[in-house]
């Protein structure tokens, strides 16, 4: 019998090069219908990345949470690369340089004037620049009194989900 991998390669690139490269045994990425949990073993898969936290447990050290801006990934048998439109570590994020961008953003948003484009661009860096700051909140709030930097990896539970009747769908 042969013993299967727990762990596989990681490659994480940007537009200014390597981010984190290593083993790993488990990497949550920001995928764009969802976040997306990769295990070792995982199906070969290709997927486009939404702006969001990527957390990555190391097969040895600490988990580490970066922040990309969207891109895409490629699962393939023992190595999964993503390939980041921008990247870093959320410990990294200056809240006050988002907060400036949102407010840009937000700005724009309201103009009348502004154009297809422009609305566009600035919905984009809006839903970046709030999903930077949440990832850096959350990094706080989880560093906050430890020397240590313990993250919470579990997700809250859903609130406000619609009941769904299957029998109506069936009809």
């Amino acid at each position: 019998m042969i013993a299967k991998s727990r762990h596989f390669q990681l490659q994480i690139v940007d537009v200014h090069g390597e981010i984190y490269t290593g083993l790993a045994t488990f990497v949550v990425v920001p995928g764009e219908l969802g976040e997306l949990g990769i295990l070792a073993g995982h199906t070969p898969l290709i997927s486009i990345l939404r702006a969001g936290e990527l957390r990555i447990t190391p097969f040895d050290g600490p988990p580490e949470i970066l922040f990309i801006e969207g891109g895409m990934v490629e699962v393939q048998h023992e190595t999964v690369t993503v390939l980041a439109n921008n990247g870093l570590r959320v410990s990294d994020i200056d809240p006050k340089l988002s907060q400036n961008r949102i407010s840009a953003a937000e700005r724009i948003l309201k103009e009348r004037k502004a154009s297809e484009m422009d609305f566009v661009a600035a919905e984009l860096a809006l839903q970046s620049e709030l999903a930077k700051l949440r990832a850096f909140q959350k990094y706080q709030q989880a560093s906050q009194g430890n020397e240590k930097l313990e993250y919470d990896w579990e997700r809250p539970p859903l609130e406000g989900v619609p009941e769904i009747n299957v029998q109506t769908l069936e009809d």
